[in-house]
């Protein structure tokens, strides 16, 4: 299982997550069956991850898809959801729990991440688009405003 920090894409790149490893996805027990059908999962080298499921479905943990890195088609995936949720950001404000903020407010707190290594990228995103882990396996995220904002 993958010891670096994780992306999960959605596979219509409009939403992302990060985690630190492949543990830490599997123990926030977020993905079900029908999610694991609708993301993908990188690692911060380029690597497709592929879900490992036990015999009832459940997410017991990630392993190398094989094939070699592709870095430059993580960075445009990530890229590619910055894109959509800074395009949808007046959609978000609309529909967020007070406090109300404003588009430059928001579009502030969403990192500029093209070009950037994909470690770095992960560094940049994790604050929001991260977990809270406490050391208790099922912790979920943390909840955030901001986190809900632009997560979920």
């Amino acid at each position: 299982m993958s010891a670096s920090p994780i992306f999960v894409v959605a596979a219509n790149n409009t939403a992302f997550h990060v985690y630190r490893d492949a543990q830490s996805v599997v123990d926030t027990k977020e993905f079900d069956a029908d999610q694991l059908a609708s993301v993908e999962f990188f690692d911060v080298n380029g690597r497709r991850l592929t879900p490992v499921l036990s015999d009832t479905g459940t997410l017991m943990g990630l392993s190398d898809a094989g094939g070699q890195s592709d870095v430059p088609a993580v960075q445009a995936r990530l890229a590619a959801v910055r894109q959509h949720l800074a395009a949808t950001v007046d959609k978000r404000i609309t529909k967020a729990a007070p406090p109300t903020v404003t588009s430059v407010e928001a579009l502030s707190r969403l990192p500029v991440l093209d070009g950037r290594p994909l470690a770095e990228c992960y560094v940049l995103l994790e604050p929001i688009f991260g977990h809270a882990y406490g050391g208790v396996a099922g912790t979920r995220h943390d909840g955030s405003w901001w986190h809900n904002f632009w997560a979920h």
